[in-house]
């Protein structure tokens, strides 16, 4: 499909991004009772200072950017397919400036400001323009936690302030109704003309799951396998063991690297391991309470038909076991 089909500026003048420039601490984003404890947050760390944005205001924006301790970084998300990374956007030691420019796979495409150059989403790889070949940063993935959660996990961080009027917030209701990751979800008719008409049938088109990747590996796990098997999965990924489990509090997979992991049991929002290791609020705790180091893979929760079409070539996890 040529990209010239893809490109729609009116996307680009209806929902603007997010350049923010204004900041608060969560916990009087909480106190304010803007947001209620149980709102989602995209949540990351950019040098050493936790910030976060509503997930469901970025259903309007679909891209925030801005620095902190002078860190650029850029998020974005689609709400269609649910799916987003944090990366950094700075090519070429030029800051760029990005906006929704159109659909691309069934997902927003992004283009910079400066050279109208188009870039993934996902990847961050420029597909067309001035810069294309170029890659930009991947910072990190997208961690979804509830206000509450970020408050008692992170009381220092920050909140980037969005600039919404009442239509605005009144949309971005509407299409996290619509696209829920509970229900079909929907592709509006953009979105929907910017998908191949052949599509890798392995898994429905709209099947929500977690998709993970490093270097040359990826794997796709749906979510209902997941649930399948107690809300949890223990797998192998370059050769090192992993572990995936669904938040009791979000209902959001996530994936982290874990040794010497077994039987999992979930109280009062915690996954507690049989050593008396526990995660909560995404953040791995020893049996004392102290807070313990972890690594993660890349990965997204979003629809099958986005990380397939991201990730020709990705695997799929079919087995409803722990056994690797």
């Amino acid at each position: 499909m040529q990209l010239e089909r893809l490109k729609n500026k009116q996307l680009g003048s209806v929902f603007k991004p997010l350049y923010a420039n204004e900041y608060i601490y969560v916990r009087d984003v909480l106190e304010s009772g803007s947001l209620k404890e149980d709102s989602e947050l995209i949540v990351f760390k950019i040098n050493a200072k936790n910030l976060a944005f509503s997930k469901h205001r970025m259903a309007f924006h679909h891209i925030a950017q801005g620095q902190v301790n002078e860190s650029p970084y850029m998020v974005t998300y689609c709400v269609i397919c649910n799916s987003g990374m944090i990366m950094n956007p700075v090519v070429n030691n030029k800051m760029l400036h990005f906006y929704i420019a159109g659909a691309y796979n069934g997902m927003l495409l992004m283009a910079d400001k400066e050279t109208n150059s188009y870039w993934d989403h996902i990847t961050g790889e420029c597909i067309s323009g001035k810069h294309k070949g170029d890659q930009l940063e991947i910072l990190q993935s997208h961690q979804t936690l509830t206000l509450k959660e970020v408050v008692e996990e992170f009381p220092d961080c920050l909140y980037g302030k969005e600039k919404m009027n009442f239509l605005q917030k009144l949309f971005a209701k509407f299409a996290n109704w619509k696209a829920k990751t509970t229900g079909k979800g929907f592709l509006p008719p953009g979105f929907k003309d910017s998908i191949p008409t052949t599509i890798d049938g392995r898994l429905p088109k709209m099947e929500m799951g977690i998709g993970i990747w490093e270097g040359k590996e990826s794997k796709f796990y749906p979510s209902k396998v997941i649930k399948e098997n107690g809300n949890y999965l223990i797998d192998k990924l370059n050769d090192k063991e992993l572990f995936i489990y669904i938040s009791p509090t979000t209902f959001t997979p996530a994936a982290l690297y874990l040794k010497e992991t077994d039987k999992v049991s979930f109280n009062e929002g915690k996954l507690i391991f049989s050593n008396g290791n526990y995660i909560s609020g995404g953040n791995l705790y020893s049996s004392e309470g102290i807070n313990m180091e972890t690594d993660q893979p890349n990965q997204i929760f979003l629809r099958w038909y986005g990380f397939v079409l991201t990730f020709p070539n990705c695997k799929i996890k079919t087995e409803t076991t722990t056994n690797i």
